[in-house]
């Protein structure tokens, strides 16, 4: 099990990165501005999907890098020229069981069951109903590496994730290891603010602006000295939240209230948007996503997961997201793919070689379908 368990790199240089690092002939120095490749076999229609690969044909490509990557180069050179370290941190699990109250465990309390003695003395010695959510899961998200967990709703989805995220809270039994780097999930407590999840569902103070909200957000994280360029932290901040603003495309709504049911506001998906920056704000080590793409349109969608596969290359995070479907083009981004069904892993592996195992199980590719939505993957 020790030799599973990833180390953290929080003591280590940029020169001299954690064993676990994914190191690809891709990854370009930071020392240039160049736009790092990606080597993504993204496919361009159901025939090129259909065709085999051979080392001697490769697979097409398209142009998958994101518009603002040689900005993320630079906070990056920035950064490591100012002296701050590369805060990686690996994700390992194995066997993990999570269980919670069924739902025929719940009672309806009313004055006479709350004195019944004898009732509540038969209550305590049973075993309550369990219900399992997750059965026997593994995996390993290592710095610079993007997981897609796919399952329908109630598959268990959410519940690995704030396993991973470290919110262990609301459940009655949880069984196997989950491990941060070399620290438990008692150790990583501390370090709550390196493992942040961006939940289906955010909270809002609804009669702030979108800009006093990031404005918020960004002064959380401010570095204890200040990099090189930055001439108070009000510059550094607003830099920032600029950053941040235009990489979702919501800058015209800085002045806009966020609003919620009861306020007006920025619309949905904007809101959405929000969301997203807020927690990418937090200038994590492990981001994880809960289905982050509903309310959003297919193309922000895909820039969405362009921004977050440059900055999981070029700052070595850990990226886990969760998602109903994916389109191939989003599907394509990731490096691991996890499937779940009703709790239990039916696949994880490489993304790449999904698909060429479920059709050798005999469930079979249509034309015009996404790799991600065939079965049992939707």
């Amino acid at each position: 099990m020790s030799e599973q368990h990833q180390k953290s790199d929080e003591m280590s240089s940029p020169e001299s990165p954690a064993d676990g690092t994914r190191k690809t002939k891709n990854q370009k120095s930071y020392d240039t501005l160049a736009v790092p490749e990606m080597s993504l076999n993204e496919a361009s229609s159901s025939e090129t999907l259909n065709a085999p690969q051979t080392p001697t044909t490769p697979s097409p490509k398209k142009n998958t890098e994101w518009s603002m990557t040689p900005q993320v180069i630079r906070n990056a050179q920035r950064d490591k020229a100012a002296g701050f370290k590369r805060r990686e941190l690996g994700v390992t699990w194995q066997n993990l069981s999570v269980e919670v109250l069924a739902a025929e465990a719940a009672v309806k309390e009313n004055l006479i069951s709350q004195f019944n003695v004898p009732q509540l003395i038969k209550d305590m010695r049973r075993k309550p109903p369990l219900k399992s959510i997750l059965s026997d899961s593994h995996g390993c998200v290592k710095p610079g590496e993007m997981l897609l967990v796919l399952g329908r709703p109630g598959s268990g989805c959410t519940t690995l994730l704030k396993m991973l995220a470290n919110r262990r809270e609301g459940y009655h039994t949880i069984k196997g290891d989950v491990y941060f780097g070399n620290m438990t999930p008692d150790e990583a407590i501390k370090y709550q603010g390196q493992i942040v999840m961006n939940t289906e569902e955010e909270l809002f103070y609804p009669r702030l602006t979108v800009g006093q909200t990031m404005d918020f957000a960004t002064k959380n994280k401010v570095p204890f000295h200040l990099p090189d360029g930055a001439k108070s932290v009000e510059e550094y901040t607003a830099e920032t939240k600029q950053f941040l603003l235009e990489s979702m495309g919501i800058s015209h709504t800085a002045d806009t209230k966020v609003g919620n049911e009861y306020v007006r506001g920025v619309s949905g998906g904007e809101r959405k948007r929000v969301s997203i920056i807020e927690c990418l704000a937090t200038r994590a080590s492990v981001y994880s996503c809960d289905n982050s793409t509903r309310g959003l349109d297919a193309s922000t969608a895909l820039e969405w997961a362009k921004a977050l596969r440059a900055m999981t290359d070029v700052q070595g995070l850990s990226t886990i997201v969760t998602l109903y479907q994916a389109g191939n083009a989003i599907y394509n981004l990731f490096d691991k793919v996890l499937v779940l069904d009703e709790g239990k892993q039916i696949y994880y592996g490489p993304a790449a070689q999904a698909k060429p195992l479920m059709e050798n199980l005999g469930l079979m590719y249509t034309d015009g379908a996404n790799i991600g939505t065939i079965p049992p993957f939707r």
